[in-house]
């Protein structure tokens, strides 16, 4: 009796432990990863193309403003200085012509502001449409079931183990090496 037991204890075993590897062997692992977006369009080389081409919209769009801002300044420094100086319809014509510059200098920054808004989407767009098509061909190489962008509200810690900024900036510049090449 003692026999049968120990065989069909051991028939049982045998059984649970094939019931315990075709279930881990069917679970699908579900890999995970993080991108620094930022940090790839910062650091790729297209990206830092891009960047610099903003950096000198930007700074054109500044100077133009600086310099009616300038303007702006030395009207008013000539008006506290020289007003006690002058008739009344002197000085009215003087704090209009100064409210008159004042809403053009908040009118060209408001346009500018458009400007560079407008120009920022224009020249980011295409580095966007590159870099998804990367990471989609890395996360269908790689098998990724998930990817998620690290600095986004909600993710408080992520392993370093499971960034792949690195990984998808070396991809991103080899494929802009390749875009850039001009066409034959």
């Amino acid at each position: 009796m003692d026999k049968i037991h120990i065989r069909a204890f051991l028939i049982m075993i045998i059984f649970l432990g094939m019931i315990k590897y075709g279930y881990a062997q069917s679970v699908n692992t579900f890999k995970i990863g993080v991108i620094d977006i930022k940090k790839v369009i910062n650091t790729s080389k297209y990206g830092q193309e891009v960047m610099a081409q903003l950096q000198q919209k930007y700074d054109e769009l500044s100077a133009k403003i600086q310099k009616k801002a300038e303007e702006l300044q030395a009207l008013k420094d000539e008006i506290e200085k020289k007003s006690s100086l002058w008739s009344q319809e002197v000085k009215e014509k003087k704090q209009s012509e100064y409210q008159k510059l004042l809403r053009e200098l908040k009118s060209m920054q408001e346009d500018a502001q458009y400007e560079m808004k407008e120009y920022e989407k224009k020249m980011l767009d295409p580095v966007f449409k590159e870099l998804e098509k990367v990471i989609d061909k890395f996360v269908s190489t790689e098998k990724y079931d998930l990817i998620l962008e690290k600095n986004q509200p909600g993710i408080y810690y992520a392993s370093p183990e499971i960034d792949i900024t690195q990984k998808i900036i070396k991809l991103f510049d080899e494929h802009y090496a390749t875009i850039k090449q001009p066409k034959k």
